[in-house]
Parts: C-alpha cells; sequence; structure tokens
C-alpha cells in the first residue's frame, strides 16, 4: 500500500505544477520490488545541478563475501557510470532534465561517495549508490509522469542492469588487483622499500592527461641488480625493480623515460583497476609528489634546514609569506608534509628550483654567499629521519654522489648506474666541493592560529575557489589525484578545518582523510552526494596549507 508521502503519489500530485513543487520530494522515498528509493537533494531549477537520489538494495544468493567491500564498490560504480546513461530520458524537457548519472571513476579504486557496499552478517552485501538524477520540467513546470518513469523505471533499471552484469569473472579479477596490490604496498614497509615497478607494466599513457595505456609502449624491465622476485598471495609469481629508501636518483637523456617513471611511481600510492598498465607498480602510501610553487601563500613554516637566511631578517623557523620563491616554496612544501608524515618525496628537476637540488660552488664564490642546503647536501639528515627521495636529476653531480641508487632511463629500459657513485665523488673532490648539512629533524606539528570561514568552496578547472577567500588557489602542482572529485573533496575539508581555530593541522586532515576512507562523510554533509572521493590527508593539506588568509603557526610561536 502507499503512503502519500511516497515517490509516486507526490509526482501524481505536484504534475504540471511550478517546478518548485518537487521540493515536496526531499525526503520522499519508495520501494520497488527490492530495490529502495529516496530522494536527499531536489534542484531548484531544471537547469540547476541535478538531483539526488539514494537507491540501494540487498544482494544475497550467490554473491561471494570473501572479497574487500572497496574494489566490489569501485566496480558497480564503473558499471553505473556505463547503464545510468543509457537509462536516462534524452529528449525530455528542458535543462537537465532527464539526466541519471555518477562521476566517471579514474583507473584507481578508492572509496567514492557514489557507491557504497557493506558485508551483512549471515553473508551478501548492502549495495547503495547516489545518482544525479534530472528531473524533468517544461517550461518551468513539473512533468510528473516522465518524472515517475524516470526515478521508479528508469533507474531501477539502470542500477539493476549495473548489478546484473557483474559477472563472477570480473568481480575475481577486480578483488585480486587489490589484493595483490595491498599485498605489496604491506611488503613495502616490511622491507624498507618505497616502491615496487613491476616487470611488464605498460608506464606510458596515450596522451598527456589520458588514462589509458600507450599502445605499443616498452613494457618495463627492472635492472638485474635491483630485481626482486615475489610471490603474491593469489598464487602469481611477479617480479619488478625495487627502490630502496634513501635517495634514488633517475637520470638519463631527454625523452627517454625519466618523467614517465617518477610520475609512474608517484601514482602507485593508489590500486589501479585490471588493465590499467600499472597495476603493479606500488608505492608507499605516504610518498608524496612536491615541485616549486612560485608566488604560494605559505603560514609558520620551519624551513630552516634548508634555508639559512633570508633578507630583511624575516624569520625561517616561522617563515611566512604571501609570495613564495622557487627555493622557499619547496622548502615550505617539504617541511609541512613531513611534519604530516610523509615518508618521502618524488621531485622532477623540470619542476623544481635548481638551488634546491645542489649548490655551485662557482656561483656561491661569486656571491659570497650560501642561503641554501639543497637536497644533495641534506640526503644523508633526511634519510635519517626516515625521508627518501626520488628525484629525476640527469645533471646534478653533487646529488649523483650522494644517491643510495642511480637508475637510468634509456629508451624507456631501465639499468643500474649506481656504481657511477664513486666516479661522481671523485669529481666532487676535484673541484673542491664539501657537503655542508644541518641537523634534521621532522617540524612540530602547526595548529590553526587564526580560522578562515569560507562559503561555498568548488573548484573550477584547476582553481579553488571559495566567499571568503583573498585569492583563488592554484591546483595544478596536485599530481597525485586522479579525478575532479578528489580536488573538490579535498577543497571541501581543508574549508572544514580552516574554520576551526586551535586545529592541529595534520593531525585532524589525517581524521578526516580516515573518515572518507570509511564512507563516513558526515563531517561534510548530511546528504551527501555522488561527487565525494576518498583523499589522503596530503592532498587535503595541500590545499589547506595554501589558503591566503590563514594563519597557523606552531611550538613556541602559538
Amino acid at each position: 500500500m502507499i503512503s502519500r508521502d511516497d515517490i509516486s503519489s507526490i509526482l501524481r500530485r505536484i504534475d504540471g505544477r511550478g517546478y518548485k513543487s518537487y521540493s515536496e520530494l526531499r525526503g520522499a522515498s519508495e520501494s520497488v520490488d527490492g530495490v529502495h528509493l529516496k530522494v536527499t537533494k531536489v534542484q531548484g531549477d531544471p537547469f540547476a545541478p541535478p538531483s539526488v537520489v539514494e537507491i540501494s538494495t540487498v544482494l544475497r544468493d550467490g554473491w561471494r563475501v570473501d572479497i574487500e567491500p572497496i574494489p566490489l564498490a569501485d566496480l558497480i560504480h564503473r558499471q553505473l557510470s556505463k547503464t545510468l546513461p543509457r537509462s536516462s530520458m534524452r529528449g525530455v524537457g528542458e535543462g537537465k532534465s532527464g539526466v541519471l548519472a555518477v562521476p566517471t571513476p579514474s583507473p584507481i579504486m578508492i572509496p567514492r561517495s557514489a557507491v557504497e557496499a557493506r558485508p551483512l552478517g549471515g553473508g551478501g552485501w548492502r549495495i547503495l549508490a547516489r545518482v544525479w538524477v534530472g528531473l524533468p520540467a517544461r517550461r518551468r513546470r513539473v512533468l510528473g509522469r516522465e518524472a515517475l518513469e524516470l526515478l521508479t523505471s528508469r533507474l531501477v533499471k539502470g542500477f539493476r542492469d549495473a548489478l546484473r552484469d557483474l559477472d563472477a569473472r570480473r568481480v575475481a579479477e577486480h578483488a585480486r588487483a587489490w589484493v595483490e596490490q595491498e599485498f605489496l604496498r604491506g611488503l613495502l614497509r616490511r622491507e624498507g622499500l618505497v616502491a615496487f615497478v613491476g616487470d611488464g607494466s605498460i608506464l606510458p599513457r596515450k596522451c598527456g592527461g589520458c588514462w589509458e595505456p600507450l599502445e605499443g609502449a616498452v613494457p618495463f624491465e627492472s635492472p638485474p641488480s635491483l630485481r626482486l622476485e615475489v610471490e603474491l598471495p593469489t598464487g602469481r609469481l611477479v617480479s619488478g625493480m625495487v627502490v630502496r629508501r634513501g635517495v634514488t636518483t633517475i637520470a638519463g637523456p631527454a625523452f627517454h623515460g625519466k618523467t614517465t617513471l617518477a610520475e609512474a611511481i608517484s601514482w602507485g600510492v593508489w590500486n589501479h583497476i585490471p588493465g590499467d598498465g600499472r597495476e603493479l607498480v606500488v608505492s608507499d602510501s605516504d610518498l608524496v609528489y612536491v615541485e616549486s610553487e612560485n608566488g604560494r601563500w605559505v603560514s609558520c613554516v620551519d624551513v630552516s634546514p634548508f634555508i639559512n637566511y633570508l633578507p630583511g631578517g624575516v624569520d625561517v623557523r616561522c617563515f611566512t609569506t604571501r609570495d613564495a620563491s622557487g627555493a622557499t616554496s619547496i622548502a615550505a612544501s617539504i617541511q609541512e608534509f613531513a611534519e604530516a608524515g610523509a615518508s618521502g618525496f618524488v621531485i622532477d628537476e623540470d619542476e623544481t628550483a635548481t638551488n634546491m637540488i645542489h649548490r655551485d660552488v662557482w656561483a656561491e664564490e661569486v656571491t659570497g654567499k650560501r642561503t641554501i642546503n639543497p637536497l644533495s647536501d641534506m640526503s644523508s639528515e633526511l634519510a635519517k629521519s626516515g625521508l627518501s627521495i626520488v628525484i629525476v636529476a640527469s645533471g646534478a653531480l653533487p646529488l649523483l654522489a650522494s644517491s643510495s641508487e642511480i637508475v637510468v632511463m634509456d629508451e624507456f629500459r631501465a639499468r643500474d648506474a649506481s656504481f657511477k657513485r664513486r666516479d661522481a665523488e671523485s669529481a666532487l673532490e676535484n673541484i673542491g666541493y664539501r657537503r655542508v648539512s644541518k641537523r634534521y629533524e621532522r617540524p612540530a606539528e602547526r595548529l590553526v592560529a587564526k580560522p578562515l570561514h569560507l562559503e561555498k568552496p568548488r573548484v573550477k578547472g584547476f582553481v579553488a575557489e571559495a566567499r571568503g577567500l583573498r585569492d583563488r588557489v592554484d591546483l595544478r602542482p596536485l599530481k597525485q589525484v586522479a579525478e575532479e572529485q578528489q580536488l573538490s573533496t579535498s577543497v571541501r575539508v581543508a574549508a572544514v578545518i580552516a574554520s576551526r581555530r586551535r586545529a592541529p593541522i595534520a593531525r585532524l586532515a589525517r581524521e578526516f582523510s580516515q573518515r572518507l576512507w570509511s564512507w563516513d562523510y558526515s563531517f561534510l554533509a548530511q546528504t551527501p552526494g555522488p561527487d565525494i572521493s576518498y583523499v589522503r590527508h596530503y592532498e587535503i593539506l595541500y590545499v589547506l596549507n595554501r589558503l591566503p588568509g590563514l594563519e597557523a603557526c606552531h611550538t613556541g610561536y602559538c
């Protein structure tokens, strides 16, 4: 028996009325043959962002219970992104009328608000999806019959089609990829490694910004001296190149695959879907990509290990600026991420201030000053604190000499040139180069000293903006995010933390990231849409630390 508040009865009642009448659907629900629908958000206009409907069901008979929830939810999300557009009502009404959609997922497996999969006691799964629905209208009048078909027929069909197409082979393949990558990541931690690059991996992408692997690309082959064979829990025996803790320099001629290898390692913090080509490229989840960012905001960061002094008596132990230079910006980024628990950094010389990579002794003689302690000098001190570096650098002799390992990329093939370190050391001695470094300790955690209250934080392109923000934040250097929803989620969570006085910045970012991992979005929205994606606390901190006007402080300065 249908109650007065069921979706169907409401749509029949408001058919033909003004579009605002759709607001009566908010909170309404209905069950259709074992599938439950609930309207959680109603758009105010047919041209506004679509409404949100939660759709759920329980799967029991014949469903495996020995798989992880995240890869299962990820696979269902991918199916929905294909079946929902086919179920949409094209050509009905105006604006976004008739739309059924979820965000298109990238080739990584992460928790997303679009689909949740939770195991049930006694076996089976509860599947919950959040879908964008364009409630149909013509001349801003409710098309009740069309809306009824869209919600109770087409949406339900698209949802069922997505679940029906999940054959046992695809579910097993997706689950296996997750298990293998998680196993390798655990191996890294146990064996003191930063990354594993599997033999046969296809590292290059089809084009800049493309997700698909490049057809005809040279499969990766590990140098014998750096090769490790691993038996995976699925029974497969694989091999690949290990990247050990310390400093690994990736060298070689231009256009021979140096940056491609570094990018693959930086993306290895995520688990990849089958067919991506990088399923066996796995990195420590606390590895962070950094680069120089001229003009970025910095608030009370201790850059003293890298910057000896700055003009005008600027305090390098609480460095604050609206306009960081190439060197000070990357020093600040390293310290901010080290404060948050990073295990190492991926750096590309093409995106980094040269004076942060190595010193030029002849230039020092000309200027008579040494203001920077570069990575080549600080590497051993960083290693003592558990910070590793994977860096693309072909022409930095001091860095090559201080490297733990040197990997040369030659026509997209890797070879171990670590034995060349001794030659580099001898060359440095001949020119009188002497390393000068400071004792390194990870910086103290900072607090929000002066809150920043932002309204409607959002992302447009690769720029974050909000009411109450002095200036927009450039998100292009945030290289370890795979989809737009990760960018917007990072911005929204950063805005929450920025509003809290005395909030421990790194600790709160980690807590919120862990909640995202568990599909807990209550700190962001009571009724979330399908557009929230998991991000590490490092992505959140990237945005938070660059919010113009946010003031932070650490021990001795609060």
